[in-house]
């Protein structure tokens, strides 16, 4: 069941930074107090509350509204490939995915849901009527994919499509992800996107993995059965896709959805998915570990001049 796939630990300098986890206190209510001089009871105002508690109590309302319109458009996959094909072992499953288009029926997932070789599978609706699923396009280099379902076949729910956003993806804002964690098929988890410069999670020898792409990140106690949940701003738009996370700590990777957006365009327009490579695998290094291989003075300062929130530049690996 375990599809939201464990990373080894790998990462680049930059990733391998830690700092101590800080968690969130709750202080108890004040209430009255004794003078010491004469027994007399007396007033201790209110804390003023600060502007994060005061948003965070606002968007309460929000949130509930924003997932629970959400969840017509998200679905439990089960699934089975069959036999070993590239790099995918046979595997008999659970993932979770969601509806990017509810007139075709088109549902968004991860590629290693997908796979490469034969897929069988059945999508269950939040309604509990289940579906068959056929894979329509697995991407040959980054973690995503679509399956095919026929939305006729819904007969007592009214589908809902999630848009794709990925241009709202930024470091600091509050998102839910929304799927088939531990194979619960409904699971609601909040975090925030703390970094949207990582370089892409590895999961070790002779598997998948992802290249040539930056990847979001986040911390978010997330497990088997999660793989291909919607990354859900407030808004209720998907700015990434849930794709894997480690094992023992509560960090997560998420998919920027620039590349499945653009696939699902060319999709819906009845046009091939075209796709490039320049055969080269690059990384992304912090200024001062590129420093260290060789880069110029003067480069650093032209490239920091014309991208000032940058912290860093690619590099080729291979």
């Amino acid at each position: 069941m375990a599809r939201d796939r464990p990373a080894n630990g790998t990462a680049s300098p930059s990733d391998m930074e830690t700092l101590p986890s800080l968690k969130r206190q709750r202080t108890g209510p004040h209430g009255q107090a004794s003078s010491s001089n004469g027994g007399a009871d007396m007033q201790i105002d209110e804390p003023v509350p600060l502007i994060n508690e005061v948003i965070a109590i606002q968007d309460v309302p929000k949130w509930q509204e924003t997932t629970e319109a959400s969840f017509g458009g998200i679905v439990a996959i089960r699934f089975t490939q069959p036999i070993a094909f590239d790099t995918d072992p046979p595997v008999c499953s659970l993932a979770t995915g969601f509806i990017v288009d509810a007139k075709r029926g088109i549902i968004l997932t991860n590629r290693h849901v997908v796979g490469t070789g034969p897929f069988v599978g059945e999508a269950v609706m939040h309604d509990h009527e289940v579906v068959e699923v056929r894979a329509l396009y697995r991407d040959p280099i980054h973690d995503f994919g679509f399956l095919k379902f026929d939305p006729r076949q819904i007969k007592y729910m009214k589908l809902v499509e999630i848009p794709l956003a990925p241009e709202h993806a930024r470091v600091g804002i509050d998102v839910r992800i929304i799927g088939n964690d531990a194979g619960e098929k409904l699971s609601i988890l909040a975090g925030s996107i703390s970094r949207i410069d990582r370089n892409v999670p590895e999961y070790g020898h002779m598997t998948y993995n992802d290249l040539n792409t930056f990847y979001l990140q986040s911390a978010a106690a997330l497990s088997g059965g999660s793989s291909g949940s919607p990354v859900i701003d407030i808004e209720g738009r998907a700015v990434a896709l849930q794709a894997g996370g480690r094992s023992r700590e509560a960090t997560n990777y998420f998919f920027p959805l620039d590349r499945a957006k653009r696939a699902l365009k060319l999709i819906q327009e009845g046009r091939p998915v075209l796709r490039g490579s320049v055969q080269t695998q690059f990384t992304y290094m912090p200024f001062d570990v590129a420093q260290k291989l060789g880069l110029p003075e003067e480069a650093e300062a032209m490239v920091r001049k014309m991208r000032p929130h940058d912290i860093g530049m690619l590099v080729v690996a291979t």
